[in-house]
């Protein structure tokens, strides 16, 4: 099975999906290019010097606002378990085969998404709050339908690779009560493989060892990095 695939590798495209609002458009003047979706864009940018002469150029990624959310809650004995999803990353190569020509490599990560849109019309793009996408996304990818607290961190923003991504995604900290926890949804746009919630312990050996039980990676930069403040700004829970 190919992870992903080019547009013209594609044995049946729909005329539907060809006009899908939600493929990526290019646009290209003169020796600039940008690309955009729903979902961000894409452009070409110059580094110049400090006489503001060009020095090179890399593409510039922008993401429509989105959150970044490490889910927690206190079991029946009082242990703090953190909420860890497993969801596969068509785009990613396989460091362990080489070519295309694999599954997609499945992660495990922390609760993240883009918010909703709620208005989008012209030059004006309302989305809902940062704390309403959060709680949204948590019930989506992990199943919590209560949310007991919302805890934003001193500088509250995260950037998963600065080096290219020029926006920021908002990171909370979500409590949630674990006896109210729901079956996934089954109708969802992006695939998630499971969810379910580990001791910090459990999670620390995950991330020494590169892989769980089931397979999914531990090493996205996002998840870890979260992951990582979480525990730098509640040391007490890191045992």
């Amino acid at each position: 099975m190919t992870a992903t695939k080019k547009f013209n590798e594609l044995k049946k495209v729909s005329k539907e999906f060809s006009k899908h609002p939600r493929r990526w458009k290019l646009s290209v003047t003169d020796q600039d290019w940008k690309a955009e979706s729903p979902f961000g864009s894409v452009e070409s940018a110059i580094v110049v010097d400090k006489k503001g002469d060009p020095v090179f150029d890399r593409p510039i990624y922008r993401e429509a606002p989105n959150v970044n959310c490490v889910v927690w809650g206190r079991d029946k004995e009082d242990v703090i378990r953190l909420a860890v999803i497993r969801q596969p990353r068509p785009h990613s190569d396989d460091p362990e085969n080489s070519g295309n020509n694999h599954t997609p490599v499945m992660f495990g990560q922390i609760v993240m998404g883009f918010l909703e849109r709620i208005i989008g019309k012209d030059f004006v793009t309302k989305y809902e709050s940062v704390e309403k996408g959060a709680s949204r996304e948590t019930f989506e990818e992990s199943g919590a339908s209560v949310v007991l607290g919302i805890e934003r961190p001193n500088y509250p923003w995260h950037n998963p690779n600065p080096t290219f991504v020029a926006t920021w995604s908002d990171l909370l900290f979500v409590e949630v009560d674990l006896e109210k926890i729901q079956d996934l949804q089954e109708d969802r746009n992006e695939p998630i493989f499971s969810a379910e919630y580990i001791t910090a312990q459990e999670l620390r050996q995950r991330v020494v060892e590169g892989k769980d039980e089931k397979g999914a990676v531990y090493r996205m930069c996002t998840a870890n990095s979260a992951w990582f403040i979480f525990f730098c700004c509640h040391p007490e829970f890191f045992i």
